[in-house]
């Protein structure tokens, strides 16, 4: 295979052929870590040994181990064929673009052959050694060269004669380290029963009989767009380090080092959430809708090329995200408000708030007070969402504005910003606000902890056990002799009671479980007295109750709307009046019909 500049050269190719002089391999410093286990090495094994052994004849079969794609740095023009291209020019050094994982894993089998040998006193394999390292004696060089911060290991371990033999300290290793010995030794205890006739054929198997489609080009770019359709099989790179070759393959050694120090930190600290944190930078900067690598590495352009982004872009954003994942905030009086806001950010399912907390904290960070306001109406616009059920594009779109008018250092405080709700919204919101448990029943629940919170002066929230749920007090469903139904003899007005804000619990699933469909006594009984669970302050508006009637469900709901005021503000301008009149003949009925069934409850005659 060629492209139409002959940039581009690919071969099928012996594993013997590939690893044979003149040619050495080396992982470049953007190269990801040894990231195979046992559990992808011992396969590999398996099925290179069944093909092996399923043969009916010994030199007919094959096993195809993908392909391989490196970038020969190299630009003298080539010959046309793969092969003649690399042994015509001695001492070729190849970076692994595609098949690092596959290559390390053969290097580590082929060592652990050769110590065998070695260690039933066989001679040595001359092509095993040949796979093993380029040359012999003082101008000897490794055939596969690990990242500098990984390579001394994999000598002292496993590529210098005898070193697999050797045992590190498992609580001193480092995660690729440590599946580097796990790998190491799986093929040890695998291979250890074998006898030499059986490690030698399983040598030549694996040198002449095991191909791979070596693939070449000089262009990193070209490598690159590549990648996605040439690895089959092998651990994929992710996108990060696809990210990290396009923008760190073409710097200088020195500065490459540098970036990739300041990528690697990044990497750690953030572990399985660094993918995601070029999601965010891409919504950061304007592009929400473009592919995450043409994005990034468009947004890296515009600010000053790949070294200025890693530091001025990639490496703040990376400790702010991480605060952010945390919930961390030190330093200043509002500190502790700036975590609290965030640790409720936190709470919910979706993460389309964080671009835009990143970007202002990156922008104002030193304004604290102003970010614990910023925060405190990006909790209000996360929760109003919520409670408006609006769905995840549209939500999406919601905050991509708001980080846009960061951005573009828009007045946040005007009336029609991307903070803000409509009017309409906000009576949407009163609303939804009435019967949110039978709307959203999570949403529901995270509203009551918040809630609770408030009750108590205090965020207990996160200190409530992980099987809290929303328990009726007037319970949905009643049995024909039900008390209940003395109390509630309308069944609108019932239906309307028991769905009610000021109709609902915080309790214990055990505690949800004994309480049922039971009168209020037994059910008061199991909320305040039921050893080892909390009782939350939210509930304490029932402890000493003897009644639970319409107009105290009211009254109840209307103090829950009113907190729910105080710390969102979600009332349309003007009167909470206005609000509790807000769309729908459900509203106004329960209105209505809760003020009857007061006064029948009360002895009166309603009007």
């Amino acid at each position: 295979m060629s492209d139409f500049n002959g940039e581009i050269e690919a071969e099928i190719e012996k594993v013997g052929e590939l690893l044979a002089k003149p040619n050495s391999i080396q992982a470049p410093p953007y190269q990801r870590s040894f990231a195979w286990t046992r559990e992808e090495a011992g396969k590999l094994l398996e099925d290179i040994s069944s093909a092996m052994d399923e043969a009916e004849v010994p030199d007919s079969a094959l096993y195809f181990l993908g392909n391989m794609l490196f970038i020969d740095r190299d630009t003298t023009p080539a010959p046309s064929r793969l092969t003649k291209w690399a042994r015509a020019r001695p001492a070729r050094a190849l970076d692994v673009v595609d098949g690092f994982q596959r290559l390390t894993t053969l290097t580590i089998l082929f060592c652990v052959l050769r110590d065998l040998d070695a260690s039933k006193g066989e001679p040595a394999n001359g092509r095993l050694l040949e796979a093993i390292q380029v040359g012999q004696g003082e101008s000897a060089r490794p055939r596969l060269s690990l990242r500098t911060t990984e390579d001394a290991f994999f000598v002292a371990h496993v590529r210098a004669p005898g070193a697999t033999r050797l045992k590190p300290k498992a609580d001193e290793l480092s995660p690729p380290e440590a599946r580097i010995i796990e790998v190491r030794d799986h093929f040890i205890a695998a291979l250890m029963g074998h006898d030499a006739a059986e490690r030698s054929r399983l040598t030549g198997f694996l040198l002449d009989r095991c191909c791979v489609v070596h693939v070449a080009t000089g262009d990193i770019d070209r490598a690159y767009r590549m990648f996605m359709v040439l690895n089959a099989s092998g651990k994929p790179l992710a996108r990060d380090d696809i990210l990290k070759a396009t923008l760190l393959g073409n710097l200088p050694d020195a500065i490459t080092a540098h970036c990739v120090a300041i990528w690697d930190r990044a990497k750690q600290h953030l572990g399985d959430d660094f993918e995601s944190l070029f999601s965010h930078i891409r919504v950061m900067y304007g592009r929400p809708a473009s592919a995450v690598i043409a994005g990034v590495n468009e947004i890296a352009k515009e600010n000053g090329g790949a070294q200025r982004f890693i530091e001025n872009v990639l490496q703040p954003a990376a400790g702010i995200f991480e605060d952010i994942r945390n919930a961390r905030h030190e330093g200043s009086p509002q500190s502790a408000a700036i975590s609290q806001h965030l640790r409720y950010l936190g709470l919910h399912t979706f993460a389309d708030w964080k671009p835009a907390a990143m970007l202002w904290w990156m922008k104002n960070g030193e304004d604290t007070q102003g970010l614990a306001r910023f925060l405190s109406r990006l909790d209000r616009l996360a929760f109003g969402m919520r409670i408006l059920a609006i769905g995840g594009s549209k939500r999406r779109r919601r905050f991509d504005a708001v980080a846009s008018a960061v951005s573009d250092n828009k007045d946040l405080d005007a009336p029609h910003s991307a903070l803000e709700f409509t009017r309409q919204e906000l009576r949407t919101i009163q609303h939804h606000l009435r019967d949110l448990h039978a709307r959203n029943p999570s949403t529901a629940k995270q509203l009551l902890l918040r809630l609770n919170d408030f009750a108590a002066g205090q965020p207990v929230s996160l200190t409530l056990p992980d099987d809290m749920t929303v328990e009726h007090v007037v319970p949905r469903k009643l049995s024909t002799s039900s008390p209940w139904r003395a109390w509630f003899p309308d069944p609108n007005v019932r239906e309307q009671c028991t769905e009610s804000l000021g109709n609902l619990l915080l309790v214990t699933k055990g505690q949800n479980d004994r309480a049922s469909n039971h009168d209020l006594a037994h059910k008061l009984d199991v909320y305040f007295n039921t050893r080892n669970a909390p009782v939350v302050a939210i509930n304490q508006d029932l402890r000493g109750r003897t009644e639970w009637k319409a107009r105290d469900i009211k009254a109840r709901e209307e103090k829950l709307l009113a907190q729910i005021e105080a710390l969102w503000k979600f009332d349309p301008a003007g009167s909470r009046e206005q609000a509790k009149e807000a769309p729908g003949a459900r509203r106004k009925g329960w209105r209505r019909r809760t003020d009857a069934q007061a006064d029948v409850s009360d002895g009166k005659t309603a009007s």
